[in-house]
């Protein structure tokens, strides 16, 4: 977590200081009064993007018209703390849920013997957060829009669904924890969850909580064009209505690891490619669509799925090979 503190007077240096030392050198960047040359605007710009959080100690007016003119999305804004210089308070005042700042706020509280002044409605009434909950898991939230019409029914008392395919009954996803409020596979509800890779709009209004559950093993022919792989899988999964969030990696054999369009895939989807070796895929048991030509080349007669279940731990493909233009891919599913 990079962390970025700024504060305005001596006794505000003096906790900023202090609150520094509760995380280390490679997570911090301390800004004291006694050392800026850079005006609040300068440093908020500087910040605001490049940090997962943002701590004023001061008052809370000049944290809001510092990070105002730079707040754009309720997924992507950084969380932003305000403590009193004297560390009596310490309020969350930007992405308190996604970004983390209530979490950051409770534990500089603890930190500090301070008071969290949290406003946000789930957490005074003591409901359930899909976006605390989804965060924690790892699972990206789509779209952050209806975050609010989920909260809204469990703070009203109503009821809201919860599906997946991944999970067999709601205790599975929620490991025995079941928060009140949630029926699963209730489709005739007009809010609910969806905790899958899948593009399923089971109910009126659905909230997609997307867990990194797909691994794509991958297969291309010398000097393939740079896109081959993007292309052929951007259509894949637009036919079989998978979201390309639920990427998890990539794998493939490892006489590939300087083609274009294994590492462009790779760019493109933001995620790791894994490399293996002819010997580690030769020893996946399974049934594959062998090729003579690819094992006179590679070493094994299959790079795409061996790579695929290679890769998963107990998984299975949900999309078998597939052919593009030089390239072949083959998508799995991990239960996450």
């Amino acid at each position: 977590m990079k962390i970025a503190i700024i504060s305005f007077t001596d006794k505000g240096d003096l906790k900023n200081r202090e609150i520094a030392g509760f995380f280390t050198e490679d997570e911090v960047i301390s800004s004291l009064k006694k050392e800026r040359k850079e005006t609040l605007s300068e440093w908020s710009l500087a910040n605001f993007n490049s940090n997962d959080a943002l701590i004023f100690v001061g008052a809370a007016g000049i944290a809001v018209r510092a990070v105002a003119p730079l707040i754009r999305k309720k997924d992507t804004d950084p969380a932003v703390v305000v403590c009193d210089e004297l560390g009596k308070f310490v309020i969350p005042i930007l992405s308190g849920h996604i970004g983390g700042a209530n979490e950051l706020a409770g534990y500089l509280a603890e930190r500090m013997g301070a008071i969290p002044v949290i406003t946000t409605a789930t957490d005074i009434n003591n409901i359930w957060a899909v976006d605390t909950w989804a965060k924690k898991k790892g699972y990206y939230i789509w779209p952050v829009s209806k975050i609010k019409d989920i909260s809204g029914s469990l703070l009203k008392g109503e009821k809201v669904g919860i599906t997946s395919p991944l999970f067999s009954d709601i205790k599975e996803i929620f490991d025995n924890d079941i928060p009140e409020g949630l029926s699963f596979n209730n489709e005739k509800l007009p809010n609910g969850i969806s905790v899958s890779p899948y593009k399923n709009d089971m109910y009126k209004n659905t909230i997609h909580l997307i867990p990194k559950c797909i691994t794509i093993g991958a297969g291309s022919k010398k000097d393939a064009a740079e896109n081959a792989l993007c292309e052929l899988v951007d259509r894949l999964f637009e036919e079989n209505g998978i979201f390309k969030q639920a990427v998890k990696e990539i794998a493939t054999i490892d006489i590939k690891k300087e083609e274009k369009s294994i590492l462009k895939l790779g760019e493109y989807l933001g995620v790791p490619v894994r490399f293996f070796s002819a010997e580690e895929l030769n020893a996946v048991e399974g049934d594959f669509e062998a090729s003579e030509f690819v094992k006179s080349i590679t070493g094994t007669d299959n790079v795409c799925e061996r790579s695929t279940i290679r890769a998963m731990d107990g998984g299975r493909i949900i999309i078998p090979k597939t052919k593009g233009v030089g390239v072949t891919v083959s998508v799995g599913l991990n239960i996450p």
